[in-house]
């Protein structure tokens, strides 16, 4: 599950460094407050709330003549489909993640509105309903209510579930009172950190995270408490003390890790990235607002990259960037290189092993040591490589979690 952004073709950005010296310089590249503006969502409050669905939630369709301009943009990531194919984008995976579905079917996701659509038709063909939990809020709904649902069988949940993600993800029935989060695992786990981050990251980060599904009920957490927790280091510190393993590599024995979209982490976790410590919201800078053709201004509803959105580029990141297009794409062609080439050794390192395994030169105990090299190799590897922005929101933290990857697995090289 990925996705603010449509496809990691279009997944750009976020957190590029304003170089503001002054205070009034870091004022002028904070989000600003827009002062005596008429928005749609203000024309909103006396119009009659539209009836639930079956589910409880409010339908995207149902609030289309009250929210005009919001829905017409949310329709626009319709346009958002036919992604590209990670096992052809990054082959190395089919070597790397072996023993495991994503190695022969993992997508690059399509836009938000296709989120049910993508786990009906996904080739990795999962068995229980958990993995519904990003996918729609009518799931949420049902889980909270009852909690054994997890385990129930995913195909007979997708049944009684239709509307993919949409406005009740970030706003309940109640979009005048702003955004949220309602999966409230993700929100436990940020705890009392919550005052360090805005609305609009609170409800992109409820699903765009690292989680895993360590407990009997097969509900979602997050492998961390708290912000300064949520780092590379600390996350993998955490799963390995719980010996916590997705799925083992059937060739050679490694006991894996699968990262999922890390993207709240990478730019709220630990140390912060550097557009999130300028007060930047993921919404800011993957939504933006815009003005209707009458002069209405409200907030973009379709989720796209920031470079899609001239616009914004033009009121917003000029003020601090002057080609931001240029420097973004400089910043995750280093990224991208890096995560081909580290790959490229893991490939190396995983047939290296497989062939001792299978010829006998090596002892267990020496297997085991290589075992869990390649464990934190791939981690951190996986850590930059499926996080949505090809390194460009925080290049920082993406250049140290490579670092981390290739120590380990030239070490792990250097033992044969």
């Amino acid at each position: 599950m990925k996705s603010i952004i449509a496809s990691k073709k279009t997944h750009l950005w976020l957190s590029l460094t304003c170089v503001c010296v002054l205070v009034l310089g870091l004022a002028a590249c904070a989000p600003q407050q827009t002062e005596n503006v008429t928005k749609e969502s203000d024309s909103a409050v006396d119009i009659k709330i539209p009836a639930p669905n079956d589910n409880g939630i409010i339908t995207a369709e149902a609030w289309k003549d009250v929210y005009p301009n919001e829905y017409a943009t949310y329709k626009m990531n319709d346009e958002n489909k036919d992604p590209g194919d990670y096992t052809q984008i990054y082959p190395q995976i089919q070597t790397i993640w072996a023993g495991s579905a994503f190695s022969k079917f993992y997508a690059e996701p399509n836009g938000h509105t296709y989120s049910l659509t993508d786990i009906q038709e996904t080739g990795r063909n999962p068995k229980t309903a958990n993995c519904l939990t990003c996918k729609s809020s009518e799931f949420i709904l049902k889980q909270d209510a009852d909690p054994t649902l997890n385990k129930s069988d995913i195909h007979e949940m997708e049944a009684q579930v239709t509307e993919p993600i949409s406005c009740y993800d970030c706003h309940e029935n109640s979009p005048a009172d702003g955004s949220k989060a309602i999966r409230q695992f993700f929100v436990d786990a940020v705890g009392d950190d919550i005052s360090q981050v805005p609305e609009g990251a609170m409800s992109c980060g409820q699903c765009h995270n690292e989680y895993l599904f360590p407990n009997e009920n097969k509900s979602a957490e997050n492998p961390w408490k708290g912000l300064a927790e949520a780092t590379p280091e600390k996350v993998l510190a955490y799963e390995n003390s719980i010996n916590y393993v997705d799925h083992t590599n059937p060739t050679n024995g490694t006991k894996q890790i699968k990262v999922q979209h890390p993207e709240f982490e990478t730019m709220y976790g630990g140390d912060m990235a550097p557009m999130a410590k300028l007060g930047y919201s993921c919404s800011d800078c993957h939504m933006g607002t815009t003005k209707s053709a009458d002069g209405l201004e409200f907030d973009n509803h379709n989720w796209t990259s920031p470079l899609d959105n001239q616009e914004l580029i033009a009121n917003d990141c000029s003020k601090c960037h002057e080609d931001i297009t240029a420097t973004v794409k400089a910043k995750q062609a280093v990224a991208i290189a890096r995560v081909n080439s580290i790959g490229d050794k893991l490939v190396t390192l995983n047939n290296k092993l497989t062939d001792a395994v299978n010829n006998g030169s090596k002892s267990e105990d020496e297997l085991n040591q290589i075992r869990d090299l390649n464990r934190t190799a791939q981690f951190y590897w996986d850590w930059v490589m499926v996080e949505n922005s090809d390194g460009a929101h925080n290049s920082a933290l993406a250049q140290d979690t490579l670092n981390k990857s290739e120590a380990a697995v030239d070490k792990a090289l250097a033992m044969f």
